[in-house]
């Protein structure tokens, strides 16, 4: 008996010891990671700039096959854990690249941030993740966006030393990045991950020799607003790689620079060579027949080349070498349109959210009819209380009321709960907002915003077309207004083509939202012969596209002219009356109307197409020349629901600065929304402009100067300018002079709040110049003021 009862009794013991060590076993036997991380270009970023991030992960134990997911954050609603497959073996050690499209500080937005750093087993999707320990949050030492990044690419770094300490107008203070010592990381091979770079400084460096995937990036990034600084070299024309076709100056013998070239400072014959200026090139410094260096536009950035080598021990030495750099990097920013710095400023991605995210998320099935509603419930009421009551009461069955009611109340309810949800009941629903640049290559460059309403609750995935950045912003907060983590909310993985985003757990009539920046290939552009003389403006507009548009109207100033559609591949034929001499580039908030109701489906579209305009005012308006638009109801960028119904309203806006040709005749009037106009204090910072509608600044020191700069056709056509005045003017808070050229000093103006200056040609310079100076008095530094507007009148010569 006893030896009948050991046999079960010692299986049940090692039964038991099965499962109490299997725990153990499965513990010993798991990956054991550790990681160490280096985030930026030599380990520096800027806050809500995109940048590369290194990942060396180390694995003491099992093999490893997932991903690994890095939380970021865009908003306290927004962003997303953006995610890379990882297979490690055991032993083994690996190092992977991921670039983040913005880093922000972790104590941003509210409860400090312990972690954003994860790994999951087997993919995201199982949710089993793996502790691992190192890094647990991406850290890095984080500048203000409007630092100066200098990116030194040099067999030597010591050879860009001239570029440290630099000060250019309207930057807090400078960075240079060694990007080329032994332990830096590889150079980004994606255009976001140069995000927070503004200017990238070569020499002795050969582009050529990098990667493709590394020159294209560089290329982009330019294109994007970049500036591109190449030293002066016997070779460079080979050694610039992608940019070989972009240089402005063609290199010939070489020679020594005298030193007074540069400025009274520099005592040493700098090493250079002569150069020649190709068709494209602009020169911006040039003593009698030397150049020394020239510019040209790519894209929104430009490429910037010296006939001097950078880096040599007599040009990088000298005491002037800093004024030189100021006066010839300022000088090269000028050509590209710069923004005024703005108190309130806020990132385009950002703002997106708030200009265009708002409307696109405006469903017309969020809205039931008020008084079909308000009829239902009267008429229930009738049927319940009298009608019920009297019909009841005539077949002597009051009892029954105590059902009835509350099944009428229940049939009720549900048909206006189908009336109300019959546009979401079965598909979900999307609306498409996007605004594009088209730039003069045909290529498109814009931002777009993506809204789902869902049809039932789950996961969505979406399918974006690189490249593009991506962000998200959904409504799955909890009632108490906790905050979801980024990975929880949507997941972001980065493919070779195209960017899979993937929503998580969204809920049933839940409202999520992509946002992102992109660019696409050439598809188009608008072809336009346009001549304004006598305020007519007459000539064709082609529409180029592959598709029709509507809404067409050439933006200049506050003024939109109306011009009606135009079907894809046709031409119409413009005869406006203008009431202007001239057109110029279009004013911030052009047409910035924001209904705070809809009541109807063509309001919800007229809101979207205001959203999409007024943003594109303030981040997508620098040129100088009148802004060609247009919308279509086609969806140009590839973005798409996977494995999911849905009904999609697409608006697409194109913007397209033009060529108008201006006959001047007689008397002339010049507005200022017609110039470019600058304001720099003594010390040479932009006043801060703190709304770009009412065009009110902050002024912070006494003195600044107001530059007006006339377009090209003004100053080049008008013969006398008679009259000059000044609107708005405000004699409480500063005083006003203007310049006059004629005797290189300032005259004081005085009077009322709009002086004139007849006649007026003494104060506009041979290239268009305006220069008035503002002196502020100091009980009113600090305190916002609007600068005067000024207006011009002249006569044409015959």
């Amino acid at each position: 008996m006893k030896q009948s009862l050991w046999k079960p009794f010692a299986m049940l013991l090692v039964l038991v010891g099965i499962i109490t060590l299997w725990p153990m076993t499965t513990t010993f036997a798991a990956p054991d990671l550790h990681v160490s991380v280096k985030t930026g270009l030599d380990q520096k970023t800027k806050d809500g700039k995109g940048a590369p991030i290194v990942f060396t992960i180390e694995n003491k134990g099992t093999a490893f096959a997932g991903d690994l997911i890095v939380n970021t954050t865009t908003s306290q609603t927004g962003g997303v854990g953006q995610s890379i497959a990882l297979a490690i073996g055991e032993g083994e050690k690996q190092t992977v690249t991921l670039t983040v499209d913005s880093i922000q500080d972790p104590m941003m937005y509210g409860n400090p941030v312990k972690k954003n750093i994860f790994f999951y087993e087997n993919g995201w999707k199982s949710g089993e993740e793996v502790p691992h320990s190192g890094s647990q949050l991406i850290t890095s030492t984080t500048f203000p966006e409007q630092a100066l990044f200098i990116a030194g690419l040099a067999d030597n770094i010591d050879r860009l030393s001239s570029l440290k300490d630099l000060y250019l107008k309207g930057r807090e203070g400078t960075q240079l990045l060694n990007l080329t010592k032994l332990d830096q990381s590889p150079l980004p091979s994606e255009p976001g991950g140069w995000d927070a770079v503004d200017i990238m400084a070569i020499d002795n460096f050969s582009i050529a020799d990098l990667p493709s995937k590394q020159q294209d990036a560089m290329l982009e990034w330019v294109k994007a607003g970049g500036t591109l600084l190449i030293g002066g070299s016997q070779n460079v024309a080979a050694e610039a790689g992608v940019f070989s076709s972009l240089l402005p100056l063609e290199i010939k013998d070489s020679k020594e620079f005298a030193p007074t070239l540069f400025n009274d400072k520099f005592k040493d014959p700098v090493p250079g060579f002569q150069a020649e200026k190709l068709p494209d090139g602009t020169i911006l410094l040039q003593q009698d027949d030397t150049i020394l260096a020239a510019s040209q536009l790519v894209g929104s950035g430009l490429v910037l080349q010296t006939t001097f080598s950078i880096g040599s021990e007599s040009f990088r030495s000298s005491t002037g070498v800093k004024s030189f750099w100021t006066d010839l990097l300022n000088k090269s920013s000028q050509q590209l349109k710069q923004r005024s710095s703005q108190i309130y400023y806020t990132p385009p991605t950002d703002d997106l959210m708030w200009t265009v995210g708002e409307t696109n998320e405006l469903f017309p099935s969020f809205k039931v009819s008020t008084p079909l509603l308000f009829g239902i419930i009267i008429i229930y009421i009738i049927l319940v209380i009298p009608l019920l009551y009297l019909f009841l009461r005539k077949k002597d069955k009051r009892e029954h009321a105590w059902w009835i009611i509350p099944v009428i109340a229940v049939v009720v309810s549900f048909a206006i709960f189908a009336y109300g949800g019959k546009d979401r009941l079965g598909n979900s629903q999307l609306q498409h907002s996007a605004v594009y640049l088209v730039d003069p290559d045909k290529t498109l460059s814009g931002y777009y915003a993506e809204s789902l309403l869902t049809d039932k609750s789950g996961d969505f995935t979406f399918s974006i077309q690189k490249p593009s950045t991506v962000t998200t912003n959904s409504s799955m907060n909890s009632i108490f207004g906790t905050n979801i983590s980024a990975l929880d909310r949507a997941i972001l993985e980065k493919g070779a083509t195209e960017e899979v985003l993937s929503f998580r757990n969204l809920g049933f009539w839940n409202v999520a939202s992509i946002y992102g920046q992109t660019e696409l290939e050439a598809i188009g552009n608008f072809e336009t012969d346009l001549k304004l003389e006598d305020k007519q403006l007459t000539g064709t507009i082609t529409n180029n596209f592959p598709f029709s548009v509507n809404d067409v109207a050439i933006l200049s100033g506050s003024k939109t002219i109306e011009l009606g559609s135009i079907p894809a591949g046709e031409t119409i034929t413009v005869e406006k009356e203008v009431k202007a001499t001239a057109l110029g580039a279009r004013s911030s908030s052009q047409n910035g109307y924001m209904s705070p109701v809809a009541n109807n489906q063509d309001d919800l579209i007229k809101m979207r197409k205001e959203g999409l305009m007024s943003f594109s005012s303030i981040h997508m308006n620098d040129s100088l020349k009148p802004t060609l638009s247009a919308t279509t109801g086609t969806q140009i960028m590839e973005l798409s629901l996977n494995d999911r119904k849905a009904k999609n309203s697409p608006i697409s806006m194109l913007l397209q600065p033009i060529d108008i040709v201006t006959k001047l005749k007689g008397t002339v009037t010049v507005d200022g929304d017609l110039m470019e106009m600058q304001l720099l204090s003594s010390s040479g910072y932009p006043a801060e402009e703190m709304d770009e509608v009412s065009k009110e600044y902050l002024f912070s020191e006494k003195e600044y100067s107001q530059t007006w700069q006339l377009p090209l056709d003004f100053a080049e056509e008008v013969e006398s300018w008679t009259k000059l005045q000044l609107f708005g003017t405000d004699f409480n808070q500063y005083d006003v002079s203007v310049f006059n050229v004629k005797t290189g000093s300032y005259e004081l103006l005085e009077g009322k709040s709009s002086p004139t200056v007849e006649p007026a040609s003494d104060y506009v310079s041979k290239d268009g110049k305006v220069m008035i100076k503002l002196n502020f008095n100091d009980s009113q530094l600090g305190e916002p003021s609007h600068p005067p507007e000024l207006r011009l009148t002249g006569e044409v010569a015959k």
